[in-house]
């Protein structure tokens, strides 16, 4: 229950970056670099994930990992 705030703000900002790249991708810009980079962030972010819960993580550090990454996707989106 304690990782339910965390993992709703963590869909918002997901939701906002998905906005992001989806209007870049709709004006034409940098839309294969953006695809390749959408993909490869993915695929990082689950090995990632996997790796914290080899290290015997729990849920809510998959979480904090994610948001950072959101957020760094975000920042730079936005610039």
């Amino acid at each position: 229950m304690l990782f339910l705030y965390p993992m709703l703000t963590l869909m918002i900002d997901a939701l906002n970056v998905i906005d992001m790249r989806v209007r870049l991708i709709a004006a034409g810009k940098s839309t294969s670099d953006e695809i390749f980079l959408m993909v490869n962030e993915k695929v990082e972010a689950l090995e990632e994930a996997r790796a914290i819960l080899m290290r015997g993580g729990d849920a809510t550090q998959i979480i904090d990992n994610y948001r950072k990454i959101v957020a760094a996707n975000a920042a730079r989106l936005s610039a």
